[in-house]
């Protein structure tokens, strides 16, 4: 019987303890009336450190080696297997190079990539072919093997 007793005041104690907290009480929000500061009393002034500023890329300090605009032509010709090169050839090429080889690719009757993409085009040339280097270029490009 004792059971009974505990096990009945322990729901009674749960349930007033479940309504209870689902109960609202209306009013309204206090309000205050006091006045505040006045805000035009005294003014601060703060000086932010100055970080050196990269020139073309503002707001990025110290990030040497980034072109401000990007090349989209060059004037080194473009070696003779460029539309067959493989990216491995291309890698080892200095950028001038490669830009001409882009160009050449790109110039090509049916390209997909047109002549205004030539810096997406060589930056897409240039991230594939590290990871597919057996591959040619003019296939990677244009999708499609010479």
């Amino acid at each position: 019987m004792r059971t009974r007793v505990l096990v009945a005041g322990a729901s009674i104690l749960l349930a007033a303890g479940i309504t209870a907290c689902e109960r609202t009480t209306p009013g309204t929000v206090a309000m205050t009336t006091e006045p505040g500061a006045s805000l035009s009393t005294t003014q601060r002034t703060t000086t932010l450190p100055t970080m050196p500023s990269f020139p073309g890329i503002p707001g990025l300090p110290g990030i040497p080696g980034l072109p401000s605009t990007p090349r989209t032509s060059s004037n080194v010709p473009p070696p003779p297997n460029s539309m067959t090169m493989t990216c491995k050839e291309y890698n080892g090429l200095d950028a001038d190079t490669q830009l001409s080889v882009i160009q050449q690719i790109v110039s090509q009757q049916g390209s997909v990539i047109g002549k205004q993409n030539i810096e997406i085009a060589k930056t897409l040339a240039d991230a594939m072919c590290q990871f597919i280097p057996g591959s040619t270029v003019s296939e990677l490009l244009g999708g499609s093997p010479p």
